[in-house]
């Protein structure tokens, strides 16, 4: 029984109507046409209310005993065919989607066709323009996709599933404001049967197939240790069954949610039913804790609902602070926007809705992550965790950001420290001697970070060393949480993520250097050290020694000067406008010679003579520019 709806009352005019079938009456399939005669067009755009009070009287009952008095045989037999099914991309999923119909699982089938449906008429849109838009709504208001169906089947198609004011089906479900049989399936099954109806409109049409984007770089990655998954399927619905974040019309599909991720290991279905519960829960924190009345939890057709987005900014649309962050801790946030939000992180929520990936392949781990990441919520405010609860809770308040665009610097730098340590040891074996001990670098910033760096700091600044570059690296003094808002806007010079940006090039390209020189090490230096090599070989052998000391080094410095510009930022930000500007262009002089170091090393060319020069007029330019200051 639900005491507590989500759903504001227009919505829920729109939604909760019912108009009963005459019982008698023989139930048809309706033509497109006859729907069409249904939506009623003013001077605004579609009269909402009064389609859907049409579409009740005449069409929804009709489509609803329809499917209702199929069984799951009949339904196949009748639609399992080129006519109807050839269009479309895992055809197996609109009798999954009826399947779960026929079984009580209107949400999951919901959840699945609205996915279904983005996917398939994104892949219909391929056939006149090389891209699809991001949203439902974008796709189904496309003029393009009008050209391809006709307008009468496209307005039916806004009515359902098109802008806010709308039936906006995908929206109230994905976004957590429908609770379990809340709303009649009518809509659900209008959807259903207009899909079935586009494949005779296309008439065999040859549709593109998007590939799947693949998750697997996540699957090995550690998110949280093993222990940190819930133990068992009892544990879960116990806590979940009296805890106050969670109302009784959302239990019925956690259960659902935990069955699949438990006990039939469908780890997609499972976060389809999970991950719009889970926004839900968050928005009623989020709105308890900033105390914003203002900001309805309802979904309303004329004002703009609080979405998951909006929940995980640092800061609200009036530059106030978001006190969630704080009420969670930068732990929980971290892994919340690690699995959610940051765009090289899994994007689950995002990528699940959208269909951009076969939801039957989420990889485990993924699906355990987000799961223990709401039973952490869940335990943070119990008031007495077992012994696991406390054990998650400390591994989520712990939780070290991966996914952010200053952690993946970080861990690019780190990556190639220790392969640029590596280095030395296969040149001296070569030389039959130590490397020769590296001198001091030319080029000094210590003036230049005396300007605004605490004095107590400076020692760490002046020295370039490896030792120097691991402890900025490791150091978490940074909020990365506070990063990146789309409401806090950045006024002074260039913006961290243009120097983030060029820092990761930076990597990659040494990294690349790297590679070079270690292949060249292994192809040509055991035959320049047993005389092997041909005369010209062996001069070019040498001119790599005569350099290698100065590239060494160069790496070491462009280590150093990014390492610092990370650990630096709160600094730079605070600042004048210059130094950032200054930064920019140092990163950018240093940006252009490891390009260039890229191609002069690499195993084709080798000119290790035309690199030494690079090397130099590099460091002349970055003292002209450091002499400005």
């Amino acid at each position: 029984m639900i005491n507590t709806t989500y759903l504001s009352p227009g919505v829920r005019d729109l939604l909760l109507s019912v108009s009963p079938f005459e019982s008698g009456n023989t139930p048809y399939e309706p033509s497109i046409e006859e729907i069409r005669q249904c939506i009623v067009i003013d001077e605004s755009g579609i009269n909402y209310r009064e389609s859907v009070r049409r579409l009740d009287k005449r069409i929804l009952p009709q489509i609803e005993t329809l499917f209702k008095q199929m069984n799951e045989e009949t339904f196949r037999s009748s639609y399992d065919n080129d006519r109807h099914c050839r269009w479309l991309t895992n055809r197996k999923d609109l009798f999954r989607i009826f399947h779960f119909m026929k079984n009580d699982q209107l949400h999951l089938a919901t959840l699945l066709l609205t996915c279904f449906t983005e996917r398939n008429l994104g892949n219909l849109l391929l056939t006149k323009i090389n891209t699809v838009p991001n949203l439902l709504r974008q796709i189904v208001e496309s003029s393009t996709l009008t050209s391809i169906l006709g307008s009468d089947l496209t307005l039916i198609l806004q009515l359902i599933i098109g802008s806010p004011k709308s039936i906006n089906l995908r929206n109230i479900y994905w976004h957590g404001f429908v609770q379990y049989n809340e709303v009649s399936p009518k809509f659900s099954y209008l959807l259903l049967y207009l899909l079935i109806q586009i494949g005779p409109i296309i008439d065999g049409k040859v549709v593109p197939d998007r590939p799947f984007i693949s998750l697997e770089r996540f699957a090995n990655h550690t998110f949280l240790p093993a222990d940190a998954r819930c133990p068992n399927a009892e544990t879960a619905i116990h806590l979940i069954e009296n805890h106050p974040l969670i109302d009784s019309g959302f239990k019925p599909l956690l259960e659902s949610s935990i069955d699949y991720i438990y006990s039939q290991n469908e780890y997609g279905l499972s976060m389809m039913l999970l991950l719009p519960i889970f926004e839900h829960v968050l928005r009623k924190l989020f709105v308890q804790v900033n105390n914003c009345p203002e900001r309805l939890l309802t979904a309303e057709s004329t004002t703009l609902f609080t979405t998951l987005d909006e929940i995980l900014t640092c800061c609200l649309s009036d530059s106030e602070a978001n006190c969630l962050c704080s009420e969670l801790g930068h732990g929980y946030m971290g892994l919340l926007a690690d699995l959610i939000a940051y765009p090289e992180g899994v994007c689950l929520r995002s990528k699940l809705s959208h269909c951009e990936f076969n939801y039957e392949q989420l990889p485990r781990s993924i699906a355990d992550a987000q799961f223990s990441l709401f039973l952490a919520l869940l335990y943070r405010y119990n008031k007495h965790p077992d012994d696991y609860g406390q054990r998650l809770l400390d591994y989520v308040n712990n939780y070290k950001v991966f996914y952010h665009p200053i952690a993946i610097a970080k861990n690019q730098i780190h990556d190639f420290v220790v392969e640029f340590q590596r280095i030395p040891e296969c040149a001296a074996a070569i030389e039959g001697e130590d490397v020769t001990k590296i001198s001091n670098f030319p080029v000094k910033l210590i003036d230049f970070w005396r300007l605004f760096i605490p004095l107590d700091q400076l020692s760490l600044f002046d020295d370039m060393s490896i030792q120097t570059i691991e402890v900025f690296i490791n150091e978490n003094n940074l909020n990365l949480i506070n990063r990146y808002c789309p409401h806090k806007t950045t006024t002074n010079g260039n913006s961290e993520q243009s120097l983030i940006t060029v820092i990761r090039q930076l990597s990659a390209h040494i990294h690349q250097v790297l590679t070079n020189v270690d292949t060249f090490l292994k192809t040509r230096g055991q035959a320049y050290h047993s005389k092997q090599l041909r005369a010209n070989q062996r001069a070019n052998f040498e001119r790599f020694i005569n350099i290698y000391d100065d590239l060494h080094q160069s790496v070491l410095f462009i280590s150093y000067l990014s390492s610092t510009i990370l650990y630096s930022l709160d600094y730079i930000r605070c600042n004048d406008s210059r130094y950032s500007s200054f930064l920019m262009k140092i990163l950018r002089i240093w940006l252009t010679f490891i390009e260039n170091a890229v191609t002069l090393s690499s195993i084709i060319r080798n000119r290790w003579d035309e690199l030494a020069a690079l090397y130099s007029t590099t460091i002349d330019k970055s003292n002209k520019l450091i002499a400005k200051l």
